[in-house]
């Protein structure tokens, strides 16, 4: 199934608050930043949805890079998972995570979704003329630092994060060369 890209807005209330309830369920790790729990009022979803906005255009702590953050739904209009794009790197972004972050819904896992997310964020990027994207995955999620190896990511090294017991293994992917 393909997958597609959508700004976050207020008609995706229902299924995010579905999606979040699951994942918090699963008690496996929310990806992107942006994923939290199931929000308990439209005004506070419309809230949030214009503080991912506000995001967008570097309305945001100078600690944070400005960050464009997408919803992945499917040919039926399901939400999938979410994926987000840093538009460069600050010095905290450049050590651990760097620029693309994404996650799918536990219910969705292993249907080859993540490598189609991380293909469509790698064509934003380019868009957005980044042509070396930096990604970091914690050590134990094999499923995504394989995602990232198929989408041509080399892995430069780990690093270890104070506060996160496991390693991030930062992976590169030179967008020019693809």
């Amino acid at each position: 199934m393909k997958l597609y890209l959508a700004k976050p807005d207020i008609t995706f209330y229902g299924q995010y608050n579905d999606m979040m309830a699951e994942w918090n369920a699963s008690k496996t790790q929310i990806a992107p930043w942006f994923l939290d729990k199931p929000i308990t009022s439209i005004e506070e979803f419309a809230r949030f949805i214009r503080m991912l906005d506000d995001c967008e255009h570097g309305i945001v702590d100078k600690k944070f890079a400005a960050t464009t953050s997408y919803f992945v739904i499917d040919d039926n209009n399901k939400l999938i998972g979410a994926t987000s794009l840093r538009h460069y790197l600050t010095i905290e972004g450049y050590k651990t995570w760097g620029h693309i972050g994404y996650g799918v819904r536990p219910s969705e896992r292993l249907k080859g979704y993540a490598v189609q997310m991380l293909q469509l964020m790698i064509e934003q990027a380019k868009e957005k003329k980044i042509y070396r994207v930096l990604i970091g995955v914690h050590e134990g999620n094999i499923g995504s630092w394989k995602t990232v190896e198929k989408c041509g990511g080399i892995l430069e090294n780990a690093v270890h994060v104070e506060g996160d017991e496991e390693p991030i293994r930062r992976y590169r992917i030179d967008i020019l060369e693809r």
